[in-house]
């Protein structure tokens, strides 16, 4: 059992966040009211009633993927993807969470025909006023979905260009089986001259069998990516895991996200065996709604797999680290860090 003061000390310690998809994160109390304004038919009426539906009907990546369509569909104007953001700034606020990197899901708006200049403005107006009003910092990464064509992905990349400074990196997520990682290798070479910072889904499904460790390897070594969104099937290659160590690539963890798909029980988790490789980790929750925010997720690993405090503040630290512009933020942390070791 956790102890109250590693759940305190998990409550108020200053977070970086580097793993979470604006559109599988839009709370229940702002998907009703974009809802009720945009005149669209949810099957539910309220955040509790949300939960009950998606807990009722998200069983695995598909159904997950079907429920991240329908409620991200109540966004339809610059106004409502602005009031996202500016209620996940609120509720980043709330976790004392100082830095966070959004990553934002086009396809999903792009097959509805809503523009990507209303999309990007509509979050930037969010991010800016977040800062002001809750002092979160915010940066965002654009994701291409995997299982589009590698042309398809490419001019997509190309469309960021004039996005340049409000978009700082790229991902890749979506469904991982049957969608190699290396397919959008152009995609990834074009994004890289641009400069942004390059990171993927890789190695979360093991449905997708051999490919998704291959997936890693290919992110890493042949697309020149920084840092491996999940990467938690790179435990069962030492070989991987030494490359991963050696080139100090950050895994961003969503745990309680890897029980939905890859560990049912969370004390299998192979999270701290990463960890004792040298493989720098960071916690995250990657879709709050679906599987908790970030501090349940670090306080029911914390929990399951036995963490130290001097663990939870190496992966904070590794979130602001190994992130693509929070580096600035690591002095709050490590002061916050001195003054509960001082007092505690």
């Amino acid at each position: 059992m956790i102890s109250e003061k590693l759940t305190e000390m998990i409550r108020t310690i200053p977070k970086g966040e580097n793993h979470i998809h604006i559109e599988g994160s839009i709370p229940g109390e702002t998907a009703v009211k974009l809802a009720k304004r945009n005149k669209i038919e949810l099957p539910f009426s309220s955040e509790e009633e949300m939960k009950k539906y998606i807990k009722k009907n998200v069983t695995s990546l598909d159904s997950f993927m079907a429920s991240d369509r329908l409620i991200n569909s109540v966004c339809i104007n610059e106004e409502d993807f602005y009031e996202v953001i500016l209620e996940l700034g609120k509720r980043a606020k709330e976790q004392n969470i100082i830095y966070t990197e959004f990553l934002l899901d086009y396809p999903l708006n792009q097959v509805r025909n809503i523009p990507l200049k209303t999309v990007i403005n509509g979050y930037e107006a969010g991010r800016q006023e977040a800062m002001k009003k809750y002092g979160i910092d915010i940066t965002f990464i654009a994701g291409i979905d995997r299982s589009l064509s590698a042309e398809d992905s490419y001019q997509f990349i190309k469309s960021l260009e004039p996005y340049l400074g409000i978009i700082t990196g790229i991902g890749m997520d979506c469904e991982e089986r049957g969608n190699p990682c290396i397919e959008h290798k152009r995609a990834y070479e074009l994004a890289e001259d641009m400069g942004l910072y390059l990171s993927a889904h890789a190695g979360e499904d093991p449905n997708a069998g051999d490919q998704a460790v291959q997936n890693i390897w290919d992110a890493v070594e042949r697309m020149h990516c920084k840092r491996i969104e999940h990467g938690v099937l790179s435990v069962n290659d030492r070989k991987l895991m030494n490359l991963l160590a050696e080139k100090e690539i950050l895994l961003t963890i969503c745990p309680l996200s890897n029980t939905m798909i890859v560990y049912p029980d969370l004390s299998q988790h192979p999270l701290k065996r990463l960890m004792d490789q040298g493989i720098p980790c960071s916690i995250n929750s990657d879709d709050p709604p679906y599987v908790g925010d970030l501090i349940e997720n670090m306080i029911q690993t914390a929990d399951a797999l036995e963490l130290t405090e001097e663990d939870i503040f190496d992966m904070e630290r590794n979130s602001l680290k190994y992130s693509i512009c929070g580096q600035q933020h690591l002095p709050v942390l490590e002061d916050w860090i001195h003054d509960w070791k001082e007092n505690n």
